[in-house]
């Protein structure tokens, strides 16, 4: 190998990694989005549980889950369109967020109503499920915060699990907070300081 060659080598790795840091903060962008947009999710149907306005529920939850289903596509299509070329840890937890999204719209919409489980259970099989996709996703792309904080899913569907009250759902919006939001920031942290 000659001088000019590994000057390349290096060149197209260090490209990679300037690809991969980019991908991982777009990555925080979205956990960010995700989870603003499920406590306003879990807020909005909390609140019309307390308020006893049951037949809103249903029509609420599914308005709520087209209208972030349809931006979350359009931010990762937004993503998509930038990149010619994806780095494979994207592509995997791109595909392990959308088999989740997948399995907690089954959750959500079909089994309470064929009576598998009762609704009520619902947030603690989501938690269940979100759990596994954070934690997944902080073993992808190597960062042991997100590890870490992937706990309190599980912590708070313990806890929702044990706690019976009407205001059960402040768990649910305490876990979101914890372990999609704080993530994201700290994944878009790791970024601005890799590139500083």
């Amino acid at each position: 190998m000659n001088q000019n060659q590994i000057q390349q080598d290096i060149s197209i790795i260090k490209q990679m990694i300037e690809k991969t840091k980019r991908e991982t903060a777009e990555s925080g962008h979205l956990f960010i989005f995700m989870g603003i947009a499920t406590v306003l999710f879990v807020l909005i149907v909390g609140m019309l549980e307390l308020f006893r306005l049951n037949h809103w529920i249903l029509p609420a939850m599914i308005i709520l889950t087209v209208v972030n289903g349809f931006i979350g596509f359009l931010v990762i299509l937004k993503g998509d369109k930038k990149e010619k070329v994806k780095a494979y840890p994207k592509t995997v937890v791109l595909n392990l967020w959308i088999i989740c999204g997948l399995t907690l719209v089954l959750l959500t919409f079909l089994f309470p109503f064929l009576n598998v489980y009762p609704f009520s259970a619902l947030g603690i099989i989501a938690s269940l499920i979100l759990g596994i996709a954070v934690f997944m996703t902080g073993i992808i792309y190597e960062m042991r915060p997100i590890l870490w904080l992937s706990s309190a899913w599980w912590i708070g569907a313990v806890l929702l699990a044990l706690v019976e009250s009407q205001f059960r759902f402040f768990i649910l919006i305490a876990s979101i907070i914890i372990v999609w939001i704080i993530p994201g920031f700290i994944i878009n942290r790791q970024y601005k300081n890799g590139s500083k």
